[in-house]
């Protein structure tokens, strides 16, 4: 994910709270890029916001329910294998 993209320097603060907050309580795992992800490619993709202070709302307001709801949601999409990779004889022993 490039973080340049929209100006991340900007945001640099508000989703390293968020992270902070999420780390706290217990979600470890969720990275500085996958919440800016997650921000580009969920809550902004359609409808971007018009003021600075309305994305920052939206990030502030992100839970881990939606969050994980949209990486759950991204793997079934986004990682499916081609019938040319997958091995059926595995499948089928």
């Amino acid at each position: 994910m490039d973080m340049t993209s929209k100006d991340f320097s900007r945001y640099d603060v508000w989703l390293n709270q968020k992270l902070n907050e999420l780390k706290q309580h217990g979600y470890d795992q969720i990275s500085l890029e996958d919440l800016w992800e997650y921000c580009l490619d969920f809550m902004w993709k359609h409808n971007g916001r018009e003021r600075y202070y309305q994305e920052v709302n939206d990030i502030m307001s992100i839970n881990a329910n939606d969050f994980f709801n949209y990486a759950s949601l991204k793997a079934q999409v986004y990682n499916v294998s081609s019938l040319d990779e997958m091995e059926f004889d595995d499948l089928l022993s």
